[in-house]
């Protein structure tokens, strides 16, 4: 999935603007451009000196806009360094939300501004119980402004931020080998000085700088970055040891300023090209030369975006999901509608289905219910028919199922083979009736001698299985003339 990103800088002498291709891949400069306010100034015009007024921006947005095709693309911009002011401080909490409500008590005694009449916004430096924080605050009628003219063009930036200090956040970022280091970004009227410690921006000011001598101009910024230290020793009271100075910005002849600055501070000063040092965390490509010059700021803006790095945002909270949101809450809104409904229809057929399922249920339950009221016509009152016809089954079973307490459980069909096996064939015996009991068991039958009782007692004495064998009735039956006999047999 790819994206595009419009970085644009907004100076006092004009606009830079860069449009990114981002994807998993890498990134590509897809288009590249400088406007100078001057280039769209017509003689008619009577404005004053201040070129960021609202004509000469939509008039140089205008052209990039013709020239660059900006659909779908995320907006980020950077105020003039002009309309921008630095504050340190210290606040006894760590909380976002706590330091954004103090700051307005804590900035009007040192502002010469109405505090209702700026935008604030703060990164924290170090935080702790005591937790310092730099504060830049902008002109509220200067970023509507701004604001006014982006959307002429349909342009909604999700963040605005001061020039100058996402290149420093950059150069933190990607220079890992100099954690420790000043960079200085240079406008036509205007220097902002940006001190970074261990890889965070502590202090940043921004001064005047309207001299056209490039060593005069170098001289003043030299002695601002004197301020600016002496600034940083004071708040954070440790010393600051001077080693590497990085300079960008829009200066017509920047190999001299750097040179006298690098002169004048007997430490090295160093143009950067933003493009170069990116490379160490992202992927670039471009197909035509980059101006560092008038690049720079715009491509740290479009670092800071990629990289996801936190700074300091005048339009508020910088949340990816938030900006998403307000993208593409259409579509969204859209999406859960159709969910939404085919949720419905798919709790529709499951309640449908188990409708049906919970009649089919009641039919069963109505059949077991007759099956069991005809099985068992005795029981009258039903409360589970299948647990209650197992019940009844298991009882009819343990019926026939001969319970007493012997070695084994001996069946009626063994205790005949047993009795048959002890009564031999030539023996005239006839067995007529067998009932068994929990513990014994009655056989009668008819025989024609007593004697043959009296044998038929001895052999069945002769079993294992068969005990206490009594003859409990041995009567001779006139009509038949043959003894009818009931014997009692223990088990």
């Amino acid at each position: 999935m790819s994206r595009k990103i419009f970085s644009l800088d907004i100076r006092d002498t004009g606009i830079s603007a860069l449009l990114i291709e981002n994807s998993l891949k890498g990134s590509r400069i897809e288009a590249r451009m400088h406007v100078p306010y001057a280039d769209i100034r017509h003689p008619s015009d009577t404005q004053d000196e201040d070129h960021t007024a609202p004509g000469p921006l939509a008039g140089a947005l205008s052209i990039v806009a013709e020239a660059m095709d900006l659909s779908g693309a995320e907006t980020i911009v950077s105020v003039p360094p002009k309309f921008i002011s630095y504050r340190n401080f210290q606040v006894p909490f760590k909380d976002r939300k706590k330091i954004r409500q103090v700051l307005p008590f804590e900035l009007e005694p040192v502002l010469p501004f109405a505090v209702d009449d700026l935008i604030i916004d703060f990164q924290i430096i170090h935080p702790a119980e005591k937790t310092d924080i730099l504060v830049s605050v902008a002109q509220r009628d200067e970023i509507h402004s701004i604001l006014a003219a982006l959307r002429q063009f349909g342009l909604e930036p999700y963040m605005l931020t001061p020039g100058g200090l996402s290149t420093a956040a950059c150069l933190a970022e990607c220079r890992e080998a100099d954690p420790d280091f000043i960079f200085v970004d240079v406008d036509a009227e205007h220097a902002t000085v940006f001190i970074v410690v261990s890889g965070q921006v502590h202090v940043a000011r921004s001064f005047s700088a309207r001299l056209s001598d490039p060593r005069s101009r170098a001289k003043k910024v030299a002695d601002n970055i004197f301020q600016v230290i002496a600034a940083f020793e004071s708040l954070f009271l440790r010393d600051f040891t001077l080693s590497r100075i990085f300079i960008s910005g829009q200066n017509p002849d920047m190999e001299t300023f750097s040179r006298e600055i690098q002169d004048t501070l007997g430490i090295d000063a160093l143009p950067v090209n933003m493009l170069d040092a990116v490379q160490t965390k992202l992927n670039f490509t471009d197909d035509a030369e980059f101006a560092p010059g008038l690049m720079n700021t715009a491509m740290g803006l479009a670092t800071v975006e990629i990289l996801g790095l936190r700074t300091i945002n005048f339009l508020g909270e910088h949340s990816i999901v938030r900006r998403y949101w307000e993208e593409y809450k259409n579509d969204f809104i859209k999406t859960g509608l159709i969910a939404a409904f085919v949720f419905v229809l798919l709790m529709f057929n499951v309640l449908f289905e188990a409708h049906f399922l919970q009649k089919e249920v009641n039919q069963l339950n109505r059949r077991i219910a007759f099956i069991f009221q005809s099985t068992f016509p005795e029981v009258g009152k039903i409360i589970d028919p299948v647990a209650q016809m197992r019940t009844l089954v298991r009882q009819e079973q343990e019926k026939n199922v001969f319970s007493g307490k012997i070695d084994q459980e001996v069946m009626n069909i063994d205790i005949l083979n047993e009795i048959s096996s002890r009564i031999p064939a030539e023996l005239d015996v006839e067995l007529t009736n067998f009932v068994r009991g929990e513990d014994n068991l009655i056989i009668s039958g008819h025989t024609d001698s007593f004697n043959n009782v009296d044998d038929m007692k001895s052999r069945l004495e002769q079993s294992e299985i068969l005990k206490n064998i009594t003859i409990n009735a041995a009567n001779l039956e006139k009509s038949t003339n043959r003894i009818q006999f009931k014997l009692k047999i223990d088990l």
